[in-house]
């Protein structure tokens, strides 16, 4: 089945012109009166943290995720880091360290390929197209035409075919990371298994070699500290010998400073963090290595080792390096293959860090940890395992893909994008945890540690915050369909913070105002940053006062209703059962007359954080309503009737407000304050409806008033940018001119489109949600070339805000829709 798999991925061939060039964000004269002391602020503050030695969470000044279309399929499993290889072969983005992102491509990390037939001379070549800038490496053979490879990607597998990289060869290169639905053991893995297939096309038998050169280090100016060192490794299993090298990396943490201390003060943590490269020896594929080399020399003497004839000397060479120069090393499998025949060797890439460590010193053990040790020494089992156990992984790969993949009632490609897009869940800067090192200063505020961990990752590369909740509520489908017991994990994480309180001081950049950290009785916006520690020290985010949203207490009643009616666990809904009852109660506050619906307070006091509301408001007014269904619910499987009761007659009481206030006769306003933008047509003004039908539930809104705004927003939001090639655009005028009242109403969000495109297909507009969905298709895999980045937001000009976000993990709510889940839910209910 991974051959008809690889003919479904998504394909480019790296010739194939990117047809237009994302930009960055565009303020007009107009908001930049509206956002600069925002901005101001901010900059202010991040000068401070950069100072103290500290990343800042969100830095307008100093962007470093540059974004360039060579990213391809994140290696390695959930929560013990990440590298990317880019479509175009290098090995280009890294996160080991969690939530830490380095956009760099490190030259000596490269697959190269050498052939020798008969009486002539051998030939070699670098397999990337992409020789280095800088002055090193330039023994090597680079120059390989890009028209010679085609990128593949369905993830967590992608595949890099080289057609006649050199005369009478056809190579291809699977990528494989085990990456499986509920799969909470192998999923965990830091692994990567690269398996090359060998086509001999030419007139006789060839000798083939392929080498796999790695720097030790992730391309940081760490690399070249000194003390790195590489060490010979051999390990037999019942396929062959597996041979390679642990490349071992002192890794040095330093620890932020607090006011007053100067820089000559600052201390270190020394982490233990391995690379592994390596080979299977088996009958027919000899393997050899070389332990040792300069990376940042002109790479002549690994060269010529491997070019002359397609073997290393087996060179053990674990002298340290020194400071100033970065090393690497290189491990080379031959193979003879016979005229019209294929041959296959296996490669893998492994890291070992066993600790997750921030900033201030606490330290995680890794999920994976539980299988392999906390002493930093699994390089050689890690690898073990990648060499031999990938066959059993594709064979869960393929049978979790293959149901969608080959169902040809859907496009092609939304197939392709449904898995791609997972990729986030690997790529967010993600960790699983088992367990925390003793942290003494800390154990007043003990985080119990579930059987399963804790669950993390980030809102984006660029807004280093973890689980942002309202974001999550998205983005969760994705886990509650595939590792549903780590959505229950991160639910539980949310129900203990409600109950939380923290009286340091925020200065919110958005209003300059002061305010508490964290709120009892309020969901926080995030669970932390990796640039603190999450979990111990929440609520990172301080642009808002987020204890005064008026979404995220709606969002977590009704994740909780939806994660519970989909697995049935009566443990779990008992033990967040009374913060499911305080998230409701605190919300009644925000009821200002009375009647029974909440009203926004006329800044921006939700998920749409730069784009203000007042009043009554479709959004959250949809929410609340939501929230009370689902509350009802929840409180009839706990046996509390009289608050079910009351609940309902709650939403009965909100729902003619709603109704009264907002529906024009074709959709819902955007809010009911009667300000000169107060009718525009939100895209996501039914996110409460939706949602409400994806639980099983009744919706909130009319079937018909659902069907007809749909319709409206199809018909300008959609189809009104770019004849719907783009997605849905967030504000709209009645005239079909764009919302221009704020930032995020010009923007079309990726997520929240999917979003849109599910409830559609719950009102039956089939031909129209994958209208809007392929917009989004169309935007990130097609025009800007953004796979594998695919950011929260862009605009109509092409403006893109936030790479490699959260959010568009909302394409299972799609698949939610498409495999009946709500319909099912209904059915156990009734």
């Amino acid at each position: 089945m991974s051959d008809k798999l690889k003919s479904l991925a998504w394909q480019r061939p790296l010739s194939k012109p990117i047809p237009l060039k994302p930009k960055p964000i565009k303020i007009t004269p107009c908001l930049l009166w509206q956002v600069l002391p925002l901005v101001m602020r901010i900059n202010r503050w991040s000068r401070k943290q950069r100072k103290l030695g500290r990343q800042p969470l969100f830095d307008l000044v100093r962007n470093t995720f540059l974004i360039v279309p060579d990213k391809g399929v994140p290696m390695g499993g959930l929560g013990g880091g990440t590298i990317t290889r880019g479509c175009r072969g290098s090995f280009n983005r890294w996160a080991v360290k969690p939530g830490d992102y380095t956009y760099a491509t490190v030259p000596a990390d490269q697959f190269s390929v050498w052939v020798s037939r008969g009486n002539g001379p051998p030939q070699a070549v670098v397999l990337n197209p992409d020789s280095p800038d800088e002055k090193i490496l330039q023994s090597w053979d680079w120059g390989l035409a890009e028209e010679k490879i085609t990128y593949r990607a369905l993830f967590p597998r992608a595949w890099h075919d080289y057609l006649d990289p050199l005369t009478g060869v056809n190579l291809s290169c699977r990528q494989i990371s085990p990456v499986i639905p509920h799969n909470y053991q192998e999923s965990s893995y830091p692994v990567c298994t690269f398996v090359w297939s060998i086509e001999n096309r030419g007139q006789g038998d060839m000798d083939l070699a392929l080498m796999f050169t790695f720097q030790n280090g992730m391309g940081v100016e760490n690399d070249l500290a000194g003390g790195h060192s590489n060490y010979p490794l051999q390990m037999d299993t019942p396929q062959g010998k597996a041979v390679g090298l642990a490349l071992r990396h002192r890794h040095r943490h330093p620890i932020p400073l607090v006011e007053g201390q100067k820089l000559a003060d600052q201390a270190q943590y020394e982490d233990q963090l391995t690379f592994g490269i390596g080979a299977l020896a088996t009958e027919g594929v000899d393997v050899s290595y070389r332990s040792r080399f300069l990376t940042q020399s002109d790479g002549g003497a690994v060269w010529e080792d491997f070019s002359q004839d397609g073997c290393l000397a087996n060179q053990a060479d674990p002298t340290p390096s020194s400071e100033g120069s970065a090393i690497g090393g290189a491990v080379c499998a031959r193979v003879q293959v016979p005229a019209g025949e294929t041959r296959e060797i296996v490669f893998a890439l492994v890291w070992d860090m066993p600790i997750a460590r921030f900033p201030d010193g606490i330290g995680w053990y890794r999920r994976y940890t539980r299988f392999f040790g906390r002493n930093g020494d699994a390089v050689p089992n890690l690898l073990t395992e990648a060499l031999t156990k990938y066959p059993e992984w594709e064979a869960a790969i393929d049978e979790w893909q293959s149901p969608i993949m080959t169902n040809t009632d859907l496009p092609l490609w939304y197939r392709q994008m449904l898995f791609n897009e997972t990729y986030y869940l690997v790529d967010g800067g993600t960790l699983w945890t088992d367990g925390r090192e003793d942290f003494p200063s800390l154990e007043k505020n003990v985080l119990p540690e579930p059987e399963i961990g804790h669950f993390a990752y980030l809102e984006s590369h660029e807004y280093r915050m973890y689980n942002t909740y309202d974001v999550h509520f998205y983005a969760s489908f994705a886990l509650a369909m595939l590792w549903p017991k780590l959505e229950l994990s991160l639910q539980r994480d949310f129900a203990k913070a409600l109950l939380v309180e923290d009286d340091e001081l925020f200065t919110f950049f958005y209003t300059g105002d002061k305010g508490a950290r964290k709120v009892r009785g309020v969901i926080p916006h995030d669970l932390g940053s990796p640039l603190e520690y999450p979990w111990l020290k929440i609520n990172a985010y301080n642009s808002q006062d987020v204890s005064r949203w008026k979404d995220l207490n709606p969002k977590f009643v009704l994740q909780i209703a939806r994660d519970y009616f989909l697995l049935k666990d009566k443990d779990f809904l008992d033990e967040v059962w009374p913060a499911v009852k305080q998230a409701i109660e605190t919300m009644f506050k925000f009821d200002q007359d009375g009647d029974g619906m909440i009203e926004n307070e006329g800044f921006p006091d939700q998920t749409y954080d730069a784009w203000s509301v007042k009043g009554v408001s479709a959004y959250t007014g949809g929410l609340w309503l939501a929230c009370l269904q689902a509350g009802a619910a929840l409180a009839e499987v706990m046996g509390e009737g009289q608050l079910a009761a009351d609940y309902r007659e709650q939403f009965d009481r909100a729902g003619k407000v709603y109704e009264e206030k907002l529906w024009n006769g074709e959709y819902y306003n955007y809010e009911a304050s009667g300000g000169k933008h107060a009718d525009s047509i939100m895209a996501d003004q039914l996110a409460g409806h939706w949602y409400s039908m994806a639980c099983g539930l009744d919706g909130v809104v009319p079937p018909d008033h659902a069907r007809s705004v749909l319709e409206k927003i199809f018909e300008l939001n959609v189809m009104g940018i770019k004849d719907g090639g783009m997605g849905a655009i967030n504000g709209m005028r009645p005239d079909g001119r764009l919302d221009k009242t704020a930032l995020q109403s010009q923007e079309i969000w990726t997520g929240a489109t999917f979003g849109v495109a599910a409830a559609m297909l719950q009102a039956g507009l089939v031909d129209e949600a994958f209208k809007t969905t392929r917009g989004i298709y169309q935007v990130i895999y097609e025009d800007y070339g953004l796979w594998f980045q695919t950011p929260e937001a862009i605009s109509a000009q092409g403006n893109v805000r936030a790479i490699s976000y959260m959010r568009p993990l909302a394409i299972w709510a799609i698949q939610w829709e498409l495999d009946g889940y709500a319909e099912k839910l209904k059915k156990a209910a009734s």
